[in-house]
């Protein structure tokens, strides 16, 4: 892994650093933790919670909440300081929580984004899986499952890091400095920047990447090849299972998209960026953009699940607590109403949610 520290740059870099690093991030924070927020409440709903992918979407949307946090705030704070102040690395204890987050947070999207895929595909082609795994506690135990055995896997990050003292002779006084990412023992470091590299390409780009394209084209076949069928009720579930998968497949899309520049310039283009002064601007675009993903679940299923947004304005209107005036037109009276159906309309529009999902 390329081993990186900013630096003070040209003025047109430090601009460009600013926004990437600090006025970005603030707003994907923004609008990823509202929108993970209430995609899970949707997705929580008691309608459509009884779906296994659903269960999946719900660990998604949490761990990218996460793992928004991680990186987004702690460079703002250091843009916008000037590198004066920042949330990791001021205590050891901090310091072994920053390395082994990034890392956790990143690992457990992935692989919750592959069993988001891998779900619809089972669901599509296999009657077993439907009626034996596809069901909302199996759901919850894999990933329950999943969380503990990256948790495993991961935890070696919290040996990394020591603190170290040297003595200032101007002032008399000693100074304790936190060193992150790396260990005192040599085949400690050894392991994480050669092993773990590697391991951390399989979890995060190798396996999910293999998983989906295989599902996809596995999807693919069974929608647009077999799915034609005269039957009006029939027509209305391969329609629904379409949005379904390419609601998905835009999901898998991106997420190549964002995280792959971030690999290729940390993994293989690394000695060529380095050194130069477009190396912090660089750096800082592509894990901006690594992270941009984990803030657009709430805009996949907005555009793709039927009523997203209308039950998005409910919710709102729930917490604002506003509610409609009409006008009777029997009597020319005005009556109060919410915008958004009556307790029997709102439980169609669950039903029909999840309907949709299934």
């Amino acid at each position: 892994m390329a081993s990186w520290n900013r630096k003070k740059d040209s003025a047109p870099y430090e601009t460009a650093e600013l926004i990437i690093s600090g006025i970005i991030p603030i707003f994907l924070i923004v609008i990823g933790t509202v929108g993970n927020l209430i995609s899970i409440i949707v997705l929580l709903n008691k309608e459509n919670r009884r779906t296994s992918t659903n269960i999946y979407l719900i660990f998604l949307c949490l761990m990218d909440t996460i793992s928004l946090y991680q990186w987004n705030l702690s460079n703002a704070i250091y843009t916008f300081t000037d590198g004066q102040k920042q949330i990791w690395g001021q205590s050891l204890f901090i310091c072994k929580l920053s390395q082994f987050f990034p890392f956790y947070t990143l690992h457990t999207s992935a692989i919750f984004l592959t069993f988001v895929e891998l779900d619809r595909a089972c669901l599509l082609r296999s009657r077993w899986y439907k009626i034996k795994v596809a069901r909302p506690r199996v759901a919850f135990i894999i990933c329950v499952i999943i969380l503990l055995i990256l948790f495993i896997l991961n935890g070696f990050l919290f040996g990394l890091g020591f603190e170290y003292s040297t003595y200032d002779n101007s002032t008399g006084t000693t100074q304790t400095t936190v060193a992150c990412y790396y260990s005192l023992n040599i085949g400690f470091n050894n392991f994480f920047n050669i092993q773990y590299a590697w391991i951390h390409l399989v979890i995060m780009y190798f396996l999910p990447f293999t998983i989906i394209i295989v599902c996809t084209l596995f999807t693919i076949k069974k929608l647009i090849f077999r799915q034609i069928s005269t039957n009006d009720q029939l027509a209305i579930s391969a329609q629904r299972n379409r949005r379904i998968s390419l609601m998905l497949l835009l999901m898998c899309l991106i997420y190549a998209v964002c995280t792959v520049p971030n690999r290729l310039c940390f993994s293989i283009f690394a000695n060529l960026i380095i050194g130069h002064d477009y190396t912090d601007t660089v750096f800082l675009a592509t894990n901006t953009l690594m992270y941009t993903r984990n803030a657009m679940n709430a805009l996949f299923l907005y555009i793709s699940v039927h009523g997203f947004q209308q039950y998005i304005r409910k919710i709102v209107l729930r917490c604002l607590g506003k509610q409609l005036n009409k006008v009777d037109p029997r009597n020319h009276t005005m009556t109060k109403d919410y915008m958004i159906g009556t307790t029997i309309g709102e439980k169609q529009f669950g039903m029909r949610i999840n309907k949709f999902l299934q």
